[in-house]
Parts: structure tokens; sequence; C-alpha cells
């Protein structure tokens, strides 16, 4: 949907001469590890002239470089972007909290009080991802007792297969893990609200 949503707007501001120049790219990691692969060859198919330059950071920094007309177009979950942005909202990132395959689920389904004892890696601040994470445990009146936070997550999903910590994560970017069966899903009550996600 997000490839489709890109086209359906490169369209609208298409003209008989060819697009040229830089496209300024602004992604969160999730799509970046997603999607940009496809979305690259399907803009170099469609648009030849087009040189693409990709800026991947979290919602906070893609947010700001928009905000002050440093990218041209970009895919972000959860945006804080000023009036003069324009947003499309193209679908919803599911989170879910993952763990290394051989971690002991102690219950069927965990409380966000079940993982204040465990080592959590999280987003750091500026991500979207943070401010999800800190209203879920507040809102349960859970203090969680060590939580290392990673801007990369790639990082932290590798922190996570080697067992170093428990980490919330997009669900899609674990897909391949799952089935391979080298990480776990946990159960959580109450569920972490899934993200909307924009192309602006």
């Amino acid at each position: 949907r997000m490839l489709d949503a890109v086209s359906d707007m490169a369209a609208r501001f298409q003209t008989r001469d060819p697009l040229k120049g830089t496209l300024r790219l602004g992604l969160n990691e999730s799509f970046a590890l997603t999607c940009l692969p496809d979305l690259l060859r399907r803009l170099e198919q469609r648009y030849p002239g087009v040189k693409t330059s990709v800026f991947v950071g979290d919602t906070g920094t893609v947010s700001g470089l928009l905000n002050r007309q440093e990218l041209d177009i970009a895919i972000v979950s959860e945006p804080a972007v000023d009036a003069h942005v324009t947003q499309e909202s193209i679908g919803r990132n599911r989170l879910g909290w993952f763990a290394s395959a051989d971690f002991a689920i102690r219950r069927e389904v965990l409380s966000p009080l079940d993982l204040c004892p465990f080592h959590l890696v999280v987003s750091p601040p500026t991500a979207r991802l943070y401010t999800t994470v800190t209203r879920w445990f507040a809102e349960a009146g859970a203090l969680p007792q060590r939580v290392s936070m990673c801007n990369s997550l790639s990082v932290t999903m590798l922190t996570i297969l080697q067992g170093a910590a428990i980490g919330i994560v997009p669900v899609r970017v674990m897909k391949d893990e799952l089935e391979r069966g080298r990480v776990k899903r946990l159960p959580v009550v109450p569920e972490i609200p899934a993200h909307h996600v924009s192309l602006c």
C-alpha cells in the first residue's frame, strides 16, 4: 500500500517532462528494512532520471527534516509535522515485544509489571516508539528496572536475537526470524497500540 501511495502521489504531480533531479526520501528504519529495495527499483523503472538521497531515522528526526523542508517525501509512523506538510494515511504498523527463542515464558500472558524485572531495549526519546512504551508502562503503574536505549532497529533486533535483552519492535521486521524459530513474540495484555503510518 505504501508503494502504491508513492506512485499515486508522484502521478498527481507528473508533467509531460520526465521527473529528474534528486528526490530526498526519509524513512523510519522499519520501512527501510522491509520496503526500500522495492521502492528504489520502482522509482528507477518509472523515473530513470531521478537520483535518490535516502535518510533513515526515527519519527522525531524525520518529522523535523520534513518541517524544515530538508526532505521531499517521507514514510513516517505517527508523524509530528507542521501544517505545511501534507499527510496521507497508508496503514498501521503493529508492534510487539520480542525475546530470543530460548526465553522461558512463565505465564501465558504477560503484563507490564511482569516485564519490569527484565533487561529491556527500546528506542530513544526522539522515536515515537519510546512514547508508546513509556505510556504503556505508566498506564499500568509499572516502572521497568533496567532499560537500555538503542537508536538502530537493526541493532535492537540483533540484541533480541542474541538474548541480551527483550525488545519492542514492529512485528513485520521480525516476521522472518519468527518463521525460522529464532525469536518469540511475547503475549502481552494490554496490547501495544499500533502506530499509524503516513506518507508525508
